[in-house]
Order: structure tokens, then sequence, then C-alpha cells
């Protein structure tokens, strides 16, 4: 191909690739979903992680959510700590409590199960495997 015709062809093709960009960005954000399709009323644990305060409470999942949305730093993947709503300090996280014994945690073990309760050992993951493991391998007995 000459090259006066390799240009026009170039911004051509430039200008149908950011169309095509614009369009599903417009389309992506018109859609449902996000924090606004998050209702109201689901409860999480949070614990402070201030070893002088060590508070344990509930928040409502969609305000931890909106303050994700606002204080999440997409370069780091550490989640941003919240203001202890007893002590004050930012060293609030999300948490979980334990199925087993009720104890409040932060979730995430690098080299065990993310859920393993540090207090009775119990994690509801490796419980659901080991369940889905026996269903699947037909462990049922024999008639």
């Amino acid at each position: 191909m000459e090259d006066s015709k390799k240009k026009p062809v170039m911004i051509g093709a430039i200008v149908v690739c950011l169309a095509v960009a614009g369009l599903i960005t417009v389309m992506s954000r018109s859609r449902e979903g996000g924090i606004e399709s998050i209702k109201r009323g689901t409860m999480i644990w949070v614990k402070c992680n201030n070893p002088k305060c060590n508070a344990e409470y509930e928040m409502d999942n969609k305000d931890y959510m909106e303050f994700m949305q606002k204080n999440a730093n997409p370069m780091s993947m550490e989640p941003p700590a919240m203001k202890c709503e007893k002590c004050g300090e930012n060293s609030a996280f999300k948490a979980v409590k334990c199925e087993k014994c009720g104890t409040i945690f932060f979730w995430g073990n690098p080299t065990d199960f993310a859920d393993r309760c540090p207090k009775c050992g119990y994690s509801y993951m490796e419980d659901a495997r080991k369940k889905a493991a026996g269903e699947s391998t037909g462990t049922q007995e024999s008639q």
C-alpha cells in the first residue's frame, strides 16, 4: 500500500477504536449495579487493630462499600483503615466472626484458609471443601 493511502486508513482505524471505547464506557456506566444496587441492612463485622482499643462492632455493608469506593488506593493491595467508632483512630478494618466460637478476627491468612479462626481453628471454607469432596467422590453408604 502506498504511504499516501496508509495515513487515512490508520487515522480511520484510530477513530473507530476511540468510538468503540467511548461506547463501551457509556454502556458500562449506564448498567444497573455498583454500590447503588446494594441494599441496606446487611451487616458486616469491623475490628479495631489498635492494641489499646480492639473494639469489635457491626456496620452496614453499604456504608463500608461507599467508604472503600471513596478511600481505596488502586495502587495498593491493602484496604484503607477506617476511623474506629470507639477510639477515633484510623485503625478499623473489615473482619469476620467465627461460626463455631464467635471470635471476631481479621480475614486473610496467606499460609492457610483465609477464614481460619485463630482461637478455635475452625474454617468454614475448609469444612465446605471437605463436604464437597465427600459428595463428589461418592462416599455415600451403599445399600
